[in-house]
This record gives structure tokens, C-alpha cells and sequence, in this order.
């Protein structure tokens, strides 16, 4: 019988969320590790903890690929090219069962290209915007091409 893959949900909403500024140099590491790469780190600067110079983010795989919508796989390779190029270290426990625990991931991302912006009082959400108030119309059967205002 083939066991189910365990499903993991996406990390956790705004209160644990932390902004992100991107510095004048985020242009070339974001080139240099590549789009899917770059997601991950951003994610993984959203969720971490800790002073600005020593961010650490407890997350696994599959729920930085949950909440990216991406596949497991692809967060995993992700992660394994930034861990190949320095800019976050890795240290992957496991339980005394044998299983993989949640990895923790210190970040070592240069200022000049991202730093994590100090937590403040988090503002009103702005997306999704209001929804605008619909005026009854009535149906004449026929489909409408243009947009009203």
C-alpha cells in the first residue's frame, strides 16, 4: 500500500511576515541565482527571525512550496542552489524516528542587495481591494462587450 505524502500548509499569514527592502544591488543577485531561487529567499526573509544581520528561518520544503505554489522539487533545487552559493547555510536535523525535521536556514544575504526593514505596526491590508458596489441591471439576453466604469 503506498503511503500518501504528508501535505504541509503554507507558512504562516502577516503577523509573523517581515518587509523586505531591496538594496541597489539586488538586480545581480537576483540574475545570478535565478527566478525560483530568488523566490525562495524572499520567502524565507519574510518568515525568519532574529536581528537583521543574523536572520534565521525555520521552514521545510514543502511548505516554503506551498505557499509559493510551486512544486517540492523545484523549492528544493532552489534551495540547494542558494545553499551552494553562500547565501544561506543549512542545517537539516532529524527526529529519533529517522524523519526529517524542519530545516533551519541562516541567511547570509549582503545588505546592499536585501535587508529585512525593522517590524513596525502592520498596516491595513490594501490587497485584495474593495469591492465596488454592483448596480442591479436588467438582463436583455444578450452579452455586453464593453465595461462599465
Amino acid at each position: 500500500m503506498r503511503r500518501r505524502p504528508r501535505r504541509e500548509p503554507p507558512l504562516a499569514a502577516e503577523p509573523t511576515r517581515r518587509a523586505i527592502v531591496v538594496g541597489p544591488k539586488a538586480h545581480e543577485l537576483r540574475r545570478y541565482v535565478g527566478s525560483a531561487s530568488w523566490a525562495v529567499l524572499e520567502e524565507m526573509m519574510q518568515v525568519a527571525t532574529g536581528p537583521s544581520d543574523r536572520l534565521v528561518a525555520e521552514v521545510s520544503i514543502r511548505s516554503l512550496a506551498a505557499s509559493l505554489g510551486l512544486a517540492k522539487d523545484t523549492v528544493a533545487r532552489a534551495v540547494r542552489r542558494l545553499r551552494d552559493l553562500g547565501v544561506i547555510e543549512a542545517d537539516q536535523r532529524r527526529a529519533v524516528s529517522g524523519v526529517f525535521q524542519t530545516g533551519v536556514y541562516r541567511l547570509a544575504v549582503p545588505t546592499a542587495c536585501l535587508t529585512v526593514a525593522p517590524t513596525t505596526t502592520p498596516a491595513a491590508p490594501t490587497w485584495p481591494p474593495a469591492s465596488r458596489e454592483r448596480t442591479t441591471r436588467r438582463t436583455t439576453g444578450q452579452l455586453a462587450l464593453t465595461l462599465d466604469a
